[in-house]
């Protein structure tokens, strides 16, 4: 959104773990499709590995329920499991509307303790 984010030590190193381990990376954001060319550049910019990126169609009231039902439909459509999820704490619910357990959902920065029995 017109600003170029920080990326927190060692996140490159570990989706570069999971990938290294033959797990297929997938990067789900509620930003709008009119963003991918910026979005995948700052990726590659910043040495992120390649991997699927899925955007919104356009504007969206409910990028959560957008991220959930993507994720829904690579469980249903295409069989895939997922294995771990990374995101912010407003992401806990969508990971858990996947049914994925609170030790495969890491939270970037301190849960509050409502959400710590909820993620890592």
């Amino acid at each position: 959104m017109g600003s170029d984010p920080k990326v927190r030590a060692g996140a490159v190193d570990v989706v570069r773990h999971w990938q290294d381990l033959g797990y297929l990376i997938i990067y789900v954001t509620g930003r709008p499709d009119m963003q991918k060319q910026r979005v995948v550049a700052w990726l590659a910019q910043h040495n992120f590995p390649h991997g699927i990126v899925s955007f919104c169609d356009g504007l969206v009231h409910d990028p959560l329920r957008h991220k959930a039902n993507f994720l829904k439909s690579l469980i249903t459509d295409l069989h895939m499991r997922i294995h771990a999820a990374y995101g912010s704490t407003k992401d806990i619910s969508v990971y858990s509307s996947i049914s994925l357990p609170p030790t495969h959902i890491y939270i970037v920065g301190r849960p509050t303790k409502k959400l710590q029995s909820q993620c890592q």
